[in-house]
């Protein structure tokens, strides 16, 4: 009988907890960030962290994305970190660590993590980061095989064959850069930035027709965009020339 009554009130404290973490997630849900981090805070029993069924690791996953979206890194990453060591079989938090690290432009650091989780499972969005991490270190050969596994595990990823494109068009492979960028294009047609490198990579290989009709999609979907009207008034022009 005292046992029974000890794993009720187990279970009915972990429900309390996780109950918590709902409050937590709809300020986050709200944009009440502060909020949010104050309901985690007053729930968030770090002594806790390894217990099973413990919402510590649903909290700091939480935490890492809202630091993450009011800029405060190094918090956002010592959570996420955190997130990692508890569930050392998912790479959720990996991917996330890995991107924070692309945005701050610690590109090898987001190699490192980027292969930590391939060690965990063949994925095509790790593969992704590291081809996208590649290509800003300007190790463009390395990028491109990297893109093409990513590719080749999802091949509906769009934002890996618009990078795969960039990649080649560095590489000054303009018909495969154009065939990457419309199978981009083909997968998601209303991106502006796809539509503005389609246009680039046609503009480049002298078919200035489509160029213009690619630039005019990009400008239309984003003309607020300084670098895509720049293109437009550049292809426009030459095209009436």
């Amino acid at each position: 009988m005292r046992l029974l009554l000890v794993i009720m009130l187990m279970l009915s404290s972990v429900a309390q907890a996780f109950a918590q973490y709902d409050k937590a997630v709809k300020h986050f849900e709200q944009g009440n960030y502060d909020a949010s981090l104050a309901e985690i805070a007053s729930n968030l029993d770090v002594s806790k962290d390894f217990e099973p069924n413990s919402p510590n690791y649903n909290l700091r996953y939480l935490a890492g994305h809202i630091h993450a979206k009011k800029g405060n890194y190094e918090s956002a990453l010592a959570h996420l970190k955190r997130c990692a060591e508890i569930k050392k079989d998912t790479i959720d938090p990996i991917i996330d660590i890995a991107f924070i690290y692309i945005d701050q432009k610690s590109f090898t650091d987001a190699i490192t993590w980027a292969r930590k989780a391939i060690q965990i499972k063949q994925s095509a969005i790790a593969y992704y980061i590291l081809g996208l991490s590649f290509s800003r270190i300007q190790s463009f050969w390395q990028a491109k095989e990297y893109l093409e596994k990513a590719i080749a595990i999802d091949p509906e990823m769009y934002y890996a064959y618009n990078e795969l494109g960039n990649v080649l068009m560095h590489l000054g492979k303009l018909s495969q850069a154009q065939t990457a960028y419309s199978a981009a294009y083909a997968l998601y047609p209303s991106s502006a930035y796809i539509c503005n490198n389609l246009a680039l990579c046609y503009a480049k290989s002298g078919d200035i027709k489509k160029a213009k009709e690619m630039i005019g999609k990009a400008h239309t979907f984003d003309a607020s965009n300084t670098i895509i009207t720049a293109n437009y008034n550049r292809i426009i022009n030459v095209a009436n020339k």
